[in-house]
């Protein structure tokens, strides 16, 4: 677990980016959104039915980042 500050999603992958360089390159594309194989929540909530990244975060939010799992 990493605990940064941040007012939105944006801001959360831009703090990550600052304490782990090279991490925003592997879960957002060049223009800065998720990659389509990973899945990002809020309190248990999918982004992408909220404000995508710039679903607003409040202290003590839980920001998960999964893989997308596929197969058969």
């Amino acid at each position: 677990m990493i605990e940064c500050s941040a007012g939105n999603v944006a801001e959360l992958l831009d703090s990550l980016e600052i304490n782990c360089p090279g991490i925003k390159g592997r879960l957002c594309d060049d223009q800065g959104k998720p990659r389509r194989f990973l899945n990002f929540y809020v309190n248990s909530e999918d982004i992408r039915f909220l404000d995508g990244t710039n679903t607003q975060l409040s202290d003590g939010d839980e920001v998960s980042i999964v893989p997308a799992v596929a197969g058969g």
